[in-house]
Formats: structure tokens, sequence, C-alpha cells
């Protein structure tokens, strides 16, 4: 498929950082969060939906990555760095967010690093920015897409950092149906893809098209990310159904998303095998699921 480039003024995508709320029957006193029925926030959904989703997250083609000089030490990223780096993706432009990207890589900072250390850090920062409102709903928008767009072009210095193994797992990995697809699982899907795993990501727009790719593809894992803990029963839900269906009795299913990452102790209460607060433990948790699956043939 043929590159499509987005302008940072006119896309977004909204769900990578923002933190949700927890249902007082789950959680204690939590602090309150932006209602998802603000009218904006339906705006972006839409932006989502009819521009980014397709033009960024299917796009398929990689960007080049930066290079790196032989034999640099590693820099190991520290808090100011993720500072400056939100401050260009709010007030800066994409080239210079993309020349500070470099500019760590040159420094010898792995492709990984930048991944669990830099890129998700900043992403959750602008979620924290626009829920308090120490940001505006415009920069913070910009800001995720230029994220975005540095997670493309980081892709093939990533994954091609290991060699994909032929015939790997299988997994779908998909935000809840009728959410869009956010920037936390299109990482995800980079760290299963580095790993060897054969990855089906696709947006869904209904539970019975979840369940027709999960009876129709023989999966490993399934793996669902979800931004609001206030869909937490239709997600249940979702879980039931797709061990109805699964060609595979014993998938793996495991739950990702803000609400999970400050609560891992919700992924069992909606029927889930595992969840992660990061990429790399997501894969370790995957294998891990699909080794017990095995042993227990």
């Amino acid at each position: 498929m043929r590159q499509q480039w987005v302008s940072d003024e006119g896309m977004a995508e909204a769900a990578a950082g923002a933190s949700p709320r927890v249902p007082p029957s789950m959680a204690g006193r939590q602090r309150p969060a932006r209602r998802h029925d603000d009218p904006r926030h339906e705006l972006l959904r839409r932006t989502v939906e009819a521009a980014v989703i397709p033009r960024l997250v299917m796009a398929r083609r990689p960007m080049p990555g930066p290079a790196v000089a032989p034999g640099t030490q590693h820099h190991a990223p520290c808090g100011a760095d993720i500072a400056e780096l939100v401050k260009l993706l709010v007030d800066g432009a994409q080239p210079a967010c993309w020349g500070f990207i470099e500019a760590m890589c040159a420094a010898g900072t792995p492709a990984e690093t930048l991944y669990g250390e830099v890129l998700a850090p900043a992403a959750r920062r602008l979620g924290v920015m626009w829920e308090e409102d120490a940001c505006g709903f415009a920069e913070v928008t910009v800001g995720l897409v230029r994220l975005q767009h540095i997670l493309r072009r980081l892709e093939p210095a990533f994954v091609g950092e290991v060699d994909r193994r032929r015939n790997g797992p299988r997994a779908l990995l998909v935000q809840m149906p009728g959410e869009q697809h956010g920037f936390g699982l299109a990482m995800v899907v980079q760290f299963f893809a580095r790993a060897g795993w054969t990855v089906l990501s696709e947006p869904v727009a209904t539970r019975d098209d979840l369940i027709g790719l999960v009876r129709r593809e023989p999966l490993g894992i399934v793996g669902i990310s979800v931004s609001c803990s206030d869909r937490l029963d239709a997600l249940a839900t979702d879980i039931r159904a797709i061990r109805r269906a699964s060609r595979n009795r014993r998938v793996g299913i495991m739950v990702g998303g803000p609400v999970f990452v400050e609560h891992p102790q919700l992924a069992a209460m909606v029927g889930a095998d595992a969840t992660a607060s990061s990429g790399s433990e997501a894969v370790r948790q995957a294998h891990r699921l699909v080794s017990l699956s095995a042993k227990a043939l």
C-alpha cells in the first residue's frame, strides 16, 4: 500500500494516554477524568475513524528509520528527555520532533528503549495534560499525531532488530469494538511483530466483526485494548463470546489500556487471562499463555 501522509494540523489520535475513570465499586477514590461524551472527544473520534486509521495504522510501507553510528555508547533517557520531547510535540514542528529522536538514536539509544522509556511516557504525559487542562485540545491532538509519525519511522529499526520467524504464533490485537486504534496498541503490535508473531490488527466496528475474525483465524492470543472503565461490562461479554467462538478452545485472552495499567486486578474480573503494562511484558505474557495451552494438549 502506498504510504499516505497526514498533516500535523488536521489529524489526531485521542486515546493514547487518557487516564480512564474507574467505578467506585472497583477502586477507591480516583482523580476525575474527562467525560467521554465531551463534544470535542466525539469530534476527535470521528476524525480518527475517518482519516487517521486508514492513513496511519493501515499504512504498510515502512518509512526509513534513523541511522545509528556503529559502536555508539547507549544514552539512557531521563525525565528531561521526555519533557523536551513533549514540549516539541506540543509547541514544535514534525521535523524538530523527528530530529530529537534521531539525535537520541545517534547517541546510542536502542529502539526498544525509545519505545518503553521515551515514547510511551510522552504519550501518557500528553494524556495527563489533556485531563488536567494543562494543554488545549488542538495541541494535544497535534502532539499525538506527531507521535504516530515517529512510531511509523522507527518501525523498520525496531522490528528489524530481530529476524521474524516464519509460522510464528498468531495473535489478534485490536481495540474494543467501536473504539479507535490507539497509539499504545500500535506500539504493542510492533513488539509482537519483532518477537516473530504473525499479527492481525485492524479496526473492528462491532462485536460481530470481532467474533467473525476469531472464527476465521486460528489464534493463539486475542488481545483487546479498552480506553475507559465504563465499558468493562461490555468487554466481559466480548471475552465470553470470543471463548465460545474461537477455533482454538484454549485461546489466551489478554486485555490492555490505561485502566488495566492502573488496576491490573480488573483483568481477571472481566475474564481475561493476563494483562501487561508494556509491549515487552505483553509479549512475555503471550508466550506464557501459548506455552501453557500447548502443555494442556
